[in-house]
């Protein structure tokens, strides 16, 4: 991951696999990899150690955790629901409230920013300086 704007790109790119899976989805399908914000690169980034307890404490931290969980958790719920061949629900979340959650997420992200005030060595490895 090279910078923030990775990071939003590589969730971006969920819309498109979003869809697809919404088409392939089967019934019983497994969404826990999906649900966990903690494992995309930029979620073992947010919750590993890179990140001191002051970083964590703060609200801009808090906002991007939150925001990041429900964005996996919506990106979940949107496989469910095309697994249950509720399709035309899944897809009317899809465009609507995950296009909302991606956006903010996205924002919110941007805002943070926390390298720009801390040694790029907490950054995710490969992070450009002038990004962080």
């Amino acid at each position: 991951m090279r910078d923030i704007e990775e990071a939003i790109g590589a969730h971006a790119l969920w819309m498109s696999e979003l869809r697809q899976a919404i088409l392939d989805a089967r019934p019983g399908v497994e969404v826990g990899g999906i649900r966990a914000d903690d494992q995309c690169e930029f979620g073992q980034w947010l919750y590993g150690s890179r990140l001191s307890a002051a970083d964590r404490m703060t609200e801009s931290y808090q906002e991007v955790r939150r925001l990041h969980a429900e964005f996996h958790d919506l990106a979940a719920l949107l496989v469910e629901r095309a697994a249950a061949g509720r399709i035309v629900e899944a897809y009317a979340l899809l465009y609507d409230e995950y296009v909302t959650m991606s956006g903010r997420l996205a924002l919110a992200m941007r805002a943070w920013q926390p390298c720009s005030t801390t040694s790029t060595s907490r950054c995710p490895a490969g992070w450009l300086a002038s990004a962080c």
